[in-house]
């Protein structure tokens, strides 16, 4: 198994540190989401949230701290440890992004939060954050040659829009 070199992990992780400050100041710093720190009118979305999505939530949750040992032993070139968190959209919306492991510090996931899909224009660069592992809501171990483990709640979401798009008899 290939696996990249002890420091290039800590050094890209500081790389993306470093561009932090600049990102903050621009004020538009993501704000990712848990359940405990989310404001008053986000409440009740997320609980619909978390009641329709019970079952996959629980199993992605249920797996992730082995996902996170592997991850931590290593991956082989090419693989990514992907995950789901939600971040404000608005006073009383959020919506779901993905985000690149950098690393943990204890309970403390260090990541690059990806842009969202080509919405705009100009690309977006992805952007360094931090937030406890409660704010995970999914994993994908993505594989270099196309593989994915994990991906339960995003599973779930494509299976139910395929029954959706069924046409009734």
């Amino acid at each position: 198994m290939n696996t990249l070199p002890a420091f290039v992990v800590p050094l890209l992780a500081g790389l993306a540190w470093l561009q932090a400050p600049a990102v903050a100041a621009q004020g538009t710093a993501p704000i990712v989401l848990t359940a405990a720190s989310a404001p008053a009118g986000l409440r009740p979305a997320l609980t619909r949230d978390e009641t329709a999505f019970a079952d996959p939530l629980r199993e992605a949750q249920r797996t992730l701290p082995q996902a996170k040992k592997r991850f931590q032993a290593g991956l082989p070139q090419g693989d990514q440890f992907l995950i789901s968190v939600r971040v404000v959209a608005s006073d009383t919306s959020f919506r779901q992004a993905s985000a690149r492991v950098l690393g943990w510090r204890g309970n403390t996931v260090q990541a690059l939060l990806l842009p969202e899909e080509a919405n705009s224009a100009s690309p977006m660069e992805p952007l360094p954050v931090s937030f406890p592992e409660t704010a995970v809501v999914d994993w994908t171990l993505l594989r270099a040659g196309g593989r994915e483990e994990g991906n339960y709640v995003g599973r779930y979401l494509d299976t139910a829009r395929q029954l959706e798009s069924l046409p009734f008899r």
